[in-house]
C-alpha cells in the first residue's frame, strides 16, 4: 500500500473530517426540508484525445477508462467521488442503466473492462445509425478515503467527422447541454502541440 502523499492528507486529516462532516450535515438539513443543494460538478471537455479521461484518473488516483484507436469515451462518464474514511481502498460501483441501483463493487483492474462492456450493450439497444455515441450517461461511484465529495463529468471527445454524418454534431450539442447548468464548472483541454487562440473548441464553449 502506498504512503500517504500530501494531496492525500487534504482529505485524511481532522480538518477534512470536520468539513466533509459539514457538508454532510448541509446536506442532511436540506433533504429533510424537500429541498436540494446544487454541488458545483467539473465537466471536462475538449477534442478527441486531448487527455480528457487522463484527468480524470489523476483526480482518483488510479487508471480507470478505456482508450480506443477510433474514439475513446462514446458517452458521458459521471464519477461520483465519494469522501469514505473507511474505504482505505478505492471501492467502485456502477448505476444501472434504468434505476438508481448500483453494482456490486467492481474491482479497480476491472474497470476498464466494465466500462467497455456496459457501454457496448448500452448502443446496442439503441437503433441502427444512432448507436455510435449516446448522451445517456454511464455512472459510476467511487468511495475512498483519500477523495473529495466531487462529481466529474467525462465528455466524448469533439471532432470534426465521424463514423455517421451526424456523429460531429451529436458530441456537440450532447458537451453543450452536459455544461449549461450552471452549477457545472468547465475545464477546458486542449493538446499543447496547438496554438490556444486557434483552438477549434474553444468558441464552441464559450
Amino acid at each position: 500500500r502506498a504512503e500517504k502523499t500530501k494531496s492525500s492528507l487534504l482529505y485524511d486529516s481532522a480538518a477534512a473530517r470536520a468539513r466533509i462532516q459539514a457538508y454532510n450535515r448541509l446536506q442532511a438539513a436540506a433533504e429533510s426540508c424537500g429541498e436540494e443543494i446544487q454541488v458545483p460538478e467539473i465537466v471536462v471537455v475538449g477534442g478527441q484525445s486531448d487527455g480528457k479521461s487522463t484527468l480524470l484518473e489523476a483526480f482518483l488516483g488510479f487508471r480507470f477508462n478505456v482508450r480506443e484507436v477510433e474514439m475513446g469515451t462514446r458517452r458521458p462518464l459521471v464519477v461520483q467521488m465519494v469522501n469514505s474514511f473507511e474505504h482505505t481502498e478505492p471501492c467502485c460501483s456502477f448505476r444501472e442503466e434504468h434505476c438508481s441501483d448500483y453494482s456490486d463493487p467492481v474491482p479497480v483492474d476491472q474497470i476498464s473492462h466494465e466500462i467497455s462492456a456496459r457501454t457496448k450493450a448500452h448502443l446496442n439497444s439503441l437503433p441502427q445509425g444512432h448507436n455510435v455515441v449516446s448522451a445517456h450517461p454511464l455512472v459510476m461511484k467511487v468511495e475512498y478515503a483519500h477523495c473529495p465529495n466531487l462529481t466529474l463529468l467525462d465528455t466524448p471527445g469533439m471532432i470534426l467527422k465521424g463514423e455517421l454524418p451526424h456523429t460531429a454534431s451529436e458530441i456537440k450539442e450532447m458537451v453543450l447541454d452536459l455544461i449549461r447548468p450552471e452549477h457545472r464548472l468547465v475545464v477546458f483541454l486542449q493538446q499543447s502541440s496547438v496554438e490556444w487562440a486557434s483552438s477549434l473548441w474553444l468558441p464552441v464553449i464559450q
